[in-house]
């Protein structure tokens, strides 16, 4: 496994990215704080997409999923400081992880990893 920090002034670019390729993925998202420890926030759901912005003046990321219009889930992480990548060696995408100011940790599993151009036609758009 490879893991590839984003620099802060790509993020925009790279989820956007992230989630032109991965949108309509089977993912889950867990929280790790160190108050509360680990908790799920989505289980196995697609993924609608990922975004960062700036809200006042605070790195705020914000990962959204739903299986349906009544399973809509979204999380936002706010202060976040770094976000990661982490890739098999062939390149596949494996999970997003990023770190808020807390020290919270927010990570982004795909059900099934593959390279996306293996995938044709798999995830519907």
């Amino acid at each position: 496994m490879q893991t590839v920090e984003i620099p802060h002034e790509a993020w925009a670019r790279t989820l956007n990215e992230f989630t032109a390729i991965h949108e309509g993925w089977v993912v889950s998202l867990d929280v790790l704080s160190p108050a509360m420890g680990a908790q799920p926030e989505i289980n196995n759901l697609p993924l609608l997409g990922v975004s960062a912005d700036r809200v006042d003046h605070e790195d705020a990321i914000t990962i959204s999923a739903a299986r349906t219009a009544a399973e809509h889930i979204t999380h936002t992480i706010r202060a976040a400081t770094r976000v990661y990548i982490e890739r098999r060696e062939d390149g596949a995408d494996v999970a997003l992880q990023i770190e808020s100011a807390d020290g919270t940790k927010t990570i982004l599993r795909f059900r099934t990893t593959a390279l996306p151009e293996t995938l044709d036609g798999v995830v519907g758009r």
